[in-house]
């Protein structure tokens, strides 16, 4: 029975997509919501790392009120051991409905990085014109921990999924 689940779960991860700018897909881990408190929009991005297969690719999103406004600068991701992952903007972004994304190139030793340390943060810049019922812009923190009342609170285990998917 504990075969059956866990090659049942590892069907179930193996389904998971990254669409590059609507025109190609490569294997991903799950989207990862993480909690951004000071973000009032939502108090949520999302995060995603794919397989090119010559690294990673790293999206990030996030909703936001206007299409014009976009994630753009450097993007941190806040490992548990302390260390960080610089991404520089390359300026590959794409909007999907109330959704901005920004895409971010991930070398084979950041990866395994990746693979040997839970993604704790992640910070990234919204940019754009804020007005005033707009959603805000600046610097937001992403935190890989959400909070439920009454529950236990959830942490997405990374590691696990990027061993799975470059493995």
């Amino acid at each position: 029975m504990l075969f059956l689940l866990i090659f049942s779960s590892t069907i179930v991860f193996s389904q998971e997509e990254m669409l590059l700018n609507s025109k190609k897909s490569i294997p991903a881990t799950e989207k990862w919501k993480f909690d951004a408190p000071t973000y009032s929009y939502s108090g949520y991005l999302n995060a995603q790392i794919g397989n090119n297969g010559t690294g990673g690719t790293l999206l990030v999103e996030i909703e936001a009120s206007e299409s014009k406004f976009y994630i753009g600068g450097t993007v941190y991701l806040f490992l548990e051991d302390g260390n960080v992952i610089t991404c520089t903007d390359k300026s590959v972004r794409n909007t999907s409905e109330k959704m901005i994304q920004a895409f971010y190139i991930l070398t084979p030793s950041e990866i395994n990085l990746l693979k040997r340390n839970m993604i704790t943060e992640v910070r990234l810049k919204v940019n754009g014109l804020q007005m005033q019922f707009s959603s805000p812009t600046g610097y937001f923190t992403g935190h890989n921990k959400i909070k439920s009342f009454g529950m236990p609170d959830k942490v997405h285990d990374t590691v696990t999924q990027i061993k799975q998917l470059f493995n």
